[in-house]
């Protein structure tokens, strides 16, 4: 019984390997729009610890709106970057988002670097951040990242982007 058992694992291991994989086709969009928005989940390990957000970030030219949800629910940050300068729940703040989010959560993720991510599928690594789209999905014909990773080079800070809506306005 046990050496049947082996033979047909064996057997199912060996016939899947004759299957057929279709590469996923990835055309990326050509230009980065100057309005888009998307919106997703986020999970942060840092020092040990870990933490899940849900984000939306709505860009219109260099300036950006990201709107940062706790775990169901609980607690809400809205963040923006204008021509007024740097505002966390409409408040001006004497920071950049790299110092208030080390401030205040202990972590940070180069939201700057999002356009370039999620239309150019840019890998490069920046600013001490190595990314790697590890996962693609087609909207509207599209291919856009669904999964990107994000590990800092000199913290120990990784992230995990899950993204579910994109958007491009304009």
């Amino acid at each position: 019984m046990k050496y049947t058992a082996i033979l047909f694992t064996i057997l199912f291991l060996q016939g899947c390997t004759i299957l057929e994989s279709k590469p996923v086709q990835i055309n990326p969009p050509l230009v980065v729009p100057n309005e888009w928005q998307a919106q997703g989940r986020a999970g942060v390990v840092f020092d040990g610890k870990s933490e899940n957000a849900g984000f939306e970030v709505d860009f219109k030219g260099k300036n950006y709106r990201l709107t940062l949800t706790a775990a169901l629910g609980l607690g809400q940050f809205i963040v923006q970057s204008n021509e007024r300068g740097f505002l966390v729940n409409n408040k001006l703040v004497n920071a950049n988002l790299q110092q208030w989010m080390m401030s205040e959560f202990g972590w940070h993720f180069p939201v700057q670097k999002l356009p370039d991510i999620l239309f150019k599928h840019d890998q490069k690594t920046t600013n001490n951040w190595a990314i790697n789209i590890t996962r693609y999905q087609t909207i509207n014909g599209i291919s856009y990242p669904k999964i990107v990773r994000l590990n800092h080079l000199n913290q120990a800070i990784k992230i995990k982007l899950v993204l579910g809506e994109i958007n491009q306005l304009k």
